[in-house]
């Protein structure tokens, strides 16, 4: 009992001297870290010091140069200008000053360079001639352009003021690396006026006029800055703490030159600064880990001895307790006797975080550190096995190479007494993983940076191109007021490019959306036809200004209207399509392909393809083609515009259409891009009833393709269709049909062909048959620019590639068994007609708060026969609603955006009211905001439908006759409201 009593006082004794020594540590701990940080400021204010001892140094070593100078020149003949300006020059070639020269007592003088000059003209305040000082002038901008000073001294001669030697030197020549940076390059040093901070030496090149500008940037408020200005007013010295390139740092200032007030700064980081004291600190606190650990290490050892008689049982007792502690944490343990080269205790935890089995580091304690990556010399590893390690030492140690798993291991070799050493063993992977992920982002954020501001830059291009579309071809407009064709045509081209900058836009905007692939796809009605038209005129202009040839092939084409997305269909055939022009030279050819797959009774695989023999790709960048903002670094396309995006958004929109692209390419061959996209029928295909049956047609292209095309699509409809693959063919085939008496009932003749092309070969046919056999021109580009030519050879009608069955029937129907004769460009003029509409008698109240946009929606509806009531805000359309009597208004166009009550309100207050008619009036969304979240906004607000702008006005008619009352009215209460 009493044994037990004296093992529980001992035990209960050493707990208080460990919690007595843990205190004592770590109240140390807190002074030493206060007394480093005293010692930091102190050091830092001892660098700044040795920095401006230099300095000075330079500066007075500059002045001595210039004194000796000043007695060799009294000893030359100060009379004679050539031997006094070769001496000058003899100075400015020997020293570090750019410039030397002299002034005598009578205000005149030469400079090195034999310019002759006055001491009223000098910039600075001259005290060698008229005090007979020496010194240096104030920083100030001189003959070098440049910051610079210039020191001065009298010349005597016999005692006697004969003149003042001057010499010029830029500041820049004291602006040493090894002086103004320090710590590893870490710190910094500066030199500036007191007065108003300007730079006087700036050695961070900070493109900023002044310390307080340059602090500013480093976002320091002014508090700090207000403070260190009154110090430096004050001409004191001392230490600031401040923020520098994102990192707590201090400022050093103190007084260079008090005749001049300069100060020199310097700014070091706090982190580095410190790193002595978090070194000590670190130190202490693994001194304290090794202290208890050897105080545990006793505290077993002498309860075991008291416990156990043998020696033998001691030991096992103090290894269970270590291996206690080893199983419970990721450190492993060493102890070791370096007198006896005997390992007194490993833990057992070795087998599994070092893969080495516990015995066999007890007789050979290297294999653990090899294990670890110690080579057999490392100095650390030896001195620990050796017996000659005198401290605590810290080192991290990597195995593996970079083909295997690599593991970063850090070791402690402690020695916890002279002839006992302890290894604390711990492995650092996660850490270092963590870190190089942490640099890896870093990279990553950068570089999407640059390649975002890449994009902003090139997205210039991008607009620009369908603006100079629209200028262009309204410049063009006007110079032809007088002719309604040409106009009407230039009116297509704007609307086609107007809406090709409004999808640029859109672009823009969603481009968030489709990175974060919240973007959604419309489903609306897409004609084919029209939408592969819409791209070519796009892209013509920068076809015909390469010259470049555009081949279409296509097969028998029987569906040309599929449920889409029209927006991003065109995307996707107009980035193929404008990179294959970018991407080609001039005079090239390009080759469009058009095919349709059936999958089942409503749905069809649509397969484009685009090939192009332009400059191809590598293997390599075709790896990363559809990564965002990649561009090839091809030193032929460096001067062509590209934001990187588009193959990315291609790509975004394929997939979200559930479609596949693939892409082929080579260097020096072209390249060719497959777009499968699965779209959905309209509707079931319409089969146009035709009377073609029992007829013949002559077919003349250079494409077989296109031929066979072109027989597939005719020969259900009982159409003999004869091919010919040239002009001289086609007008061959035509003679010998109308020798024979079986003229053709028409003639389909490509305009684009080898040697003899459509055009002249529809001219000759003309000239060699009397009959007028109708000849339709085929093209794979609009036909405007040939269209007086073709028509002048007779030319009936004209059909662009890629040819989609009920097209061509139409076209055939038209041309060749037209019910009237009606030119080309009478039909496209009454396609540019706007639409007939008679809406008389449909009262509307127009909400919109812009002018513009009011005056337009009102002439276009009142022209209509819609008597319109205008109101500029939410809140005066709900008075009027509520004012008149109900059945007023017929419906209500909203805008949302609008001031006071904006339309959502507006829209929520009429659905409130009592009054069931007005509360149920129809009310149109008519606004700006056109995604589908907008849409639905609009919908759960009451609205009733959603028009976006620009607005469609095929869309808004087509909304006003669904709300259009059966029994129009007869009055005319047009107004506005004000």
């Amino acid at each position: 009992m009493k044994h037990k009593k004296f093992s529980m006082a001992f035990f209960s004794g050493m707990i208080l001297l460990l919690a007595g020594t843990g205190s004592l540590m770590i109240a140390a701990m807190g002074q030493i870290n206060e007394k480093m940080n005293v010692s930091a400021n102190t050091t830092l204010l001892n660098s700044t010091r040795m920095i401006s001892d230099s300095l000075l140094n330079n500066f007075s070593s500059d002045q001595q140069q210039l004194e000796t100078c000043a007695k060799l020149f009294s000893r030359i003949n100060l009379g004679q200008p050539k031997t006094l300006v070769r001496a000058l020059a003899e100075y400015a070639d020997a020293t570090t000053f750019f410039r030397f020269y002299f002034i005598g007592n009578d205000g005149t003088g030469w400079d090195s360079a034999g310019d002759p000059l006055k001491a009223a003209d000098l910039n600075f305040d001259e005290i060698a001639l008229s005090q007979g000082k020496t010194g240096y002038s104030d920083a100030y901008i001189g003959a070098s352009g440049r910051l610079q000073i210039t020191y001065q001294t009298p010349v005597k001669i016999d005692g006697e003021l004969a003149g003042a030697l001057y010499a010029d030197k830029t500041m820049a020549n004291y602006h040493s690396p090894s002086l103004f940076t320090f710590s590893g390059g870490a710190g910094s040093a500066f030199v500036i006026q007191g007065d108003d901070g300007a730079w006087i030496i700036d050695s961070s090149a900070s493109n900023t006029d002044d310390l307080y500008a340059f602090l500013t940037k480093q976002n320091n408020d002014s508090v700090h800055l207000d403070t260190l200005k009154k110090l430096i007013a004050e001409s004191r010295s001392g230490t600031i703490r401040i923020q520098y390139h994102q990192q707590s740092s201090f400022l050093c200032f103190i007084p260079l030159d008090s005749s001049h007030h300069w100060y020199l700064i310097s700014i070091l980081p706090q982190n580095i600064l410190q790193q002595e004291s978090s070194e000590i600190l670190q130190l202490v606190s693994f001194t304290l880990i090794g202290l208890l650990v050897a105080l545990v290490l006793i505290m077993i050892l002498l309860l075991s001895r008291q416990a156990l008689s043998s020696r033998e049982q001691e030991r096992k007792r103090r290894e269970q307790l270590f291996q206690v502690i080893s199983e419970n944490v990721d450190f492993a343990f060493l102890l070791y006797t370096p007198s006896k080269h005997e390992v007194e205790m490993v833990s057992e935890n070795v087998q599994f975080l070092f893969n080495i089995d516990p015995q066999e580091v007890v007789s050979h304690p290297e294999r653990l550190f090899q294990r670890c990556g110690l080579s057999p010399q490392d100095a650390a590893g030896q001195a620990f096995l050796n017996g000659r390690l005198t401290q605590r030492l810290r080192f991290e140690y990597q195995t593996g190479t970079e083909n295997e798993l690599q593991r970063w291991i850090e070791i402690y070799f402690i020695p916890v007494h002279s002839d006992q050493y302890l290894a604390v063993l711990h492995e650092t992977s996660a850490e270092h993983h963590m870190r190089q992920d942490l640099a890896d982002a870093l990279r990553q954020s950068q570089e999407n940076n640059q390649a975002r501001t890449a994009f902003f830059s090139s997205m210039s291009h991008d607009i620009r191109t369908p603006m100079n579309g629209i200028i262009g071809m309204t410049i063009i407009a006007q110079a032809h007021l007088n002719e309604p064709e040409k106009v009407a045509d230039c009116l297509d081209k704007i609307s086609v490019a107007s809406q090709h900058l409004l999808d640029l836009i859109n672009e823009v905007l969603d481009m968030s959306r489709i990175e974060s692939g919240k973007i959604s796809l419309k489903k609306e009605p897409v004609n084919l036809p029209r939408l592969i038209a819409d791209v070519l005129v796009l892209v013509k202009p920068d076809l015909t200004k390469k010259q470049q040839t555009l081949h279409i092939r296509s097969s028998a084409l029987i569906y040309d209207t599929v449920i889409g997305d029209i927006l991003h269909l065109q995307k996707i055939l107009l980035n193929l399509l404008s990179n294959a022009v970018k991407y080609t030279p001039p005079e090239h050819d390009l080759t469009i392909g058009v095919r349709e797959e059936i999958c089942s009774e409503n749905k069809i695989n649509v397969i484009f393809t685009m090939e192009d023999t332009g400059i191809g790709m590598t293997p390599e960048f075709l790896s990363r083609i559809f990564t965002p903002f990649e561009r090839a670094q091809d030193s032929r396309i460096s001067q062509i515009s590209g934001t990187g995006l588009g193959m990315a958004i291609t790509k975004n929109i394929v997939d979200m259409m559930s479609g596949t692209i693939q892409v082929e390419s080579q260097v020096g061959v072209g390249s060719k891009f497959t777009v499968t996209l699965p779209l959905t029928l309209a509707e079931a295909p319409w089969i146009k009833e035709t009377s073609l049956a029992g007829s013949a047609v002559l077919v003349v292209d250079d494409d077989p393709d296109t031929c066979e095309g072109l027989r597939a699509l005719l020969e259900p409809e009982k159409v003999q269709v004869t091919c010919a693959y040239t002009g001289q063919q086609g007008i061959d085939a035509a003679l010998l049909a109308h020798q024979e008496g079986r003229d053709y009932l028409g003639i389909i003749m490509d305009w684009k062909m080898d040697g003899l092309n459509g055009i002249e070969a529809a001219r000759r046919i003309r000239a060699q048959i009397p009959s007028r056999i109708p000849i339709i021109l085929l093209s794979a580009y609009n036909w405007e620019d040939a269209e007086q030519e073709a028509l002048a050879a007779g030319i009936n009608g004209f059909l662009t590639k890629p040819i989609f069955r009920n097209e061509l029937i139409e076209k055939l129907t038209c041309e060749l068994i037209p019910p009237e004769t009606t030119s080309p460009a009478e039909t496209r003029h009454k396609t540019n007609q706007w639409p007939a509409e008679d809406f008389t008698g449909m009262r509307v109240l127009l909400a919109e708060d812009n002018e513009l946009n009011r005056e337009i929606a009102f002439e276009l509806l009142n022209s209509c026969g819609i008597q319109i009531t205008c109101a500029q805000d939410g809140q005066q359309a709900f008075d009027l609603v509520c004012g008149q009597p109900a059945g007023t208004f017929d419906l209500i166009l909203m805008d949302i955006h609008m001031p006071g009550m904006n339309g959502y309100q507006a829209t929520a207050a009429i659905r409130g009211l009592a009054d069931p008619d007005k509360a149920g009036l129809p009310i149109i969304a008519m606004t700006a905001d056109a995604f589908e979240e907008d849409i639905q906004k609009c919908i759960a607000a009451g609205m009733n439908e959603h028009i976006a702008k620009p607005i469609q006005y095929a869309l808004l008619f087509e909304i006003l006759r669904r709300y259009q009352p059966a029994k129009p009215r007869n009055e005319e209460t047009t107004h506005e409201q004000n």
